[in-house]
């Protein structure tokens, strides 16, 4: 419900830095204006107490001011000023009126948590503080007057509607920290799939693979190059966007080839990285194979038949930079004779 207010005339989503506030300042403007409309009814149907009465009614006039401020105004900030004026007010006006009867006194404990959640550790705590100095004032003077309080039917309701008050404010502002704590998880999952994924083909990027190598377990493992033939010609014929089509494709069925021998990843512009790892050469060349035949006989949307050119060698963890040199050169070595094929540092894969 409070989602749905705020969404609809303040234009707010609960992903937005403002929205626990907003939710929390209608919640407390809701809370307070209900608890002095119950007041109003009690004082004119249970017991009629015109000073009472009084107090209340301004108080749910407050409250509704405060709701059109909020929600038609739009200016959050007068509102909680609005509503922590109203708290004070009414608090200090039912301790003046009733002194300390029906447990009156409780009330004072309703504001100064209230004035934290709406305005924040500094100038909550300012409001919190000239509120203390007006309450002791009042205690001081009152003090060799006020009789022991007597335990009635209003003392009941006065500390059944102040609990439920700082309930209702407690288990707002729980929600909403969960409510916010779950929107940081997601969006620090976001922000860690974008980190190692790339945002065209949804691949794993360079700096993903990179890392894959640098961390993995084993002493060595299968690495191979993949470039795509004659890509700038499909851009130059077709363009750009068909280029990125040809791209996703390209990476969907990659993957889907090497299944879960492997990694497959974009490595940037239209090459890609494959780390594999098959326990024997003869598996890993198998693989480039189909690889490139596979390639060669699948039909992109829209365009000619499309080859790829494969380089690949063996890679060591402890010479990274000399392994992808390698598999580069390899990739260089299958380009110059004549793409659509795979080439292999021999010195470095044996069969």
């Amino acid at each position: 419900m409070i989602q749905h207010v705020l969404t609809r005339c303040l234009g707010v989503e609960p992903s937005d830095k403002d929205y626990r506030q907003l939710s929390l300042t209608l919640s407390a403007a809701v809370v307070c204006t209900m608890i002095a409309a119950f007041f109003c009814g009690y004082n004119t149907l249970v017991k009629l107490y015109w000073p009472l009465l009084i107090i209340d009614i301004i108080a749910v006039m407050l409250g509704l001011l405060t709701l059109f401020v909020l929600l038609r105004l739009k200016s959050p900030q007068v509102a909680k000023v609005i509503l922590l004026l109203m708290v004070a007010l009414v608090c200090f006006s039912v301790m003046e009126v009733r002194g300390n009867q029906s447990y009156s006194l409780a009330w004072a404990f309703l504001c100064p948590p209230l004035s934290i959640f709406l305005l924040g550790y500094i100038y909550g705590t300012i409001f919190s503080g000239v509120y203390l100095a007006c309450l002791c004032a009042l205690m001081l003077m009152n003090g060799e007057v006020w009789e022991d309080a007597a335990w009635q039917g209003g003392a009941f309701t006065n500390l059944v509607m102040i609990y439920l008050g700082l309930f209702a404010f407690a288990c707002h502002y729980e929600a909403s920290r969960r409510t916010a704590q779950k929107l940081l998880r997601e969006s620090n999952e976001k922000l860690a799939q974008l980190a190692h994924q790339d945002p065209l083909t949804g691949l794993y990027n360079r700096r993903y693979l990179e890392d894959q190598m640098l961390q993995m377990d084993n002493e060595s493992i299968f690495l191979a190059m993949v470039d795509v033939d004659d890509f700038k010609r499909i851009n130059d014929a077709f363009g750009h966007e068909k280029g990125d089509q040809v791209l996703t494709q390209m990476g969907n069925l990659l993957r889907k080839i090497i299944g879960a021998e492997g990694v497959v990843g974009r490595w940037g512009g239209e090459e890609f990285v494959i780390l594999h790892y098959a326990d024997q050469p003869s598996v890993f060349i198998a693989l480039l194979e189909r690889l490139v035949t596979g390639v060669a006989e699948h039909s992109f949307s829209d365009v000619p038949p499309i080859t790829i050119s494969v380089g690949a060698t063996t890679y060591y963890k402890g010479r990274h930079k000399a392994s992808l040199r390698y598999v580069d050169d390899a990739l260089y070595d299958a380009k110059e004779s004549g793409k659509n094929r795979y080439a292999i540092m021999r010195h470095v894969v044996d069969e």
